[in-house]
């Protein structure tokens, strides 16, 4: 579960890098840009030293990365704009534990003891008391219930994505195979980009064609330029926090259980939030996070250093 615990922190970093990048660009452009240069750089792994695109169960991690980084992405990233990255986090993080543990359940036949669950259960309930406060940002309820909804809907995708990426890693122990998590994530971020693009192309056709005016954004001042924020999401989030979800998916039977952990990203990105987005976190904040800890700490001390 350490990997899982890396994978929070990584995920509390590309969760802020991606808020100001889609303010700076939009969400599809941002989210597309990111991939392109994550593509860059895990394609040079890949096929320098990794399996390429021909390693393993390629197709899985294909169609993982096509669903979590392509739909997935791109909700994640119009819920971004629309409800900063505190609420973002929170949804889709929690909500794609619930709905990883339950589908690996139900598909993959990987349950959960008591004791997982309980500290699971006690991580989630840690971050929503620790979000709560500052979590519902000033806007108007069409903007809130629209963030809301493709949140939603991107925890939906990212919990179907971590449990084909758990099949693709069965399938290989299965066979006796071996693929390292980096060349993985580059599998999976090409069946990505190829959705991303897609989603892309079809968001500007319909805003070139579109009727309705498009009333003025207000002018987003940002402490970096777009580009430096868009390599900064690519790395901490499809190359090196991806990665690192993958390791701890390929040691851990129920992708639930890694994804409890990295939600614990929610806490630690309220830092920055309240550096870049003015959101000062209060005592709840402190107490979920005490809550959170002890989860944690309870997943590590049962599962014997794994992960």
């Amino acid at each position: 579960m350490h990997a899982a615990v890396i994978t929070a922190f990584l995920f509390a970093l590309t969760g802020v890098c991606a808020t100001q990048a889609s303010r700076l660009l939009g969400a599809a452009q941002a989210n597309l840009w990111r991939l392109v240069v994550a593509l860059i750089l895990l394609g040079l792994w890949a096929h320098s030293w990794g399996q390429g695109l021909l390693g393993g169960p390629g197709f899985w991690f294909f169609a993982a990365g096509g669903i979590g980084f392509g739909f997935g992405g791109w909700c994640v990233f119009q819920s971004l704009r629309r409800i900063g990255s505190t609420l973002t986090l929170l949804v889709v993080e929690c909500a794609a534990a619930i709905l990883a543990g339950a589908i690996a359940w139900l598909w993959l036949g990987a349950a959960l003891s008591v004791h997982e669950i309980g500290f699971a259960l006690l991580i989630l309930t840690g971050v929503v008391i620790g979000a709560s406060p500052r979590m519902l940002p000033e806007s108007t309820p069409a903007k809130l219930w629209a963030g809301l909804c493709f949140a939603s809907s991107g925890a939906l995708f990212q919990a179907l994505s971590f449990n084909l990426s758990r099949h693709a890693f069965n399938l290989l122990e299965a066979d006796g195979l071996q693929l390292d998590s980096l060349t993985a994530a580059y599998q999976r971020l090409v069946g990505g980009a190829l959705v991303a693009l897609c989603l892309f192309a079809i968001t500007r056709i319909f805003v070139r064609h579109s009727r309705t005016a498009k009333l003025p954004e207000k002018p987003f001042r940002s402490p970096l330029p777009a580009p430096v924020w868009v390599g900064l999401n690519a790395l901490f989030g499809p190359v090196l926090g991806v990665s690192c979800m993958l390791w701890a998916i390929r040691l851990v039977e129920n992708p639930g259980l890694v994804q409890s952990v990295a939600a614990t990203a929610t806490l630690l990105t309220i830092p920055f939030a309240w550096w870049l987005e003015q959101t000062r976190p209060g005592w709840r904040y402190y107490c979920g996070c005490a809550l959170a800890l002890v989860g944690v700490l309870g997943l590590l001390g049962g599962s014997g250093g794994v992960g």
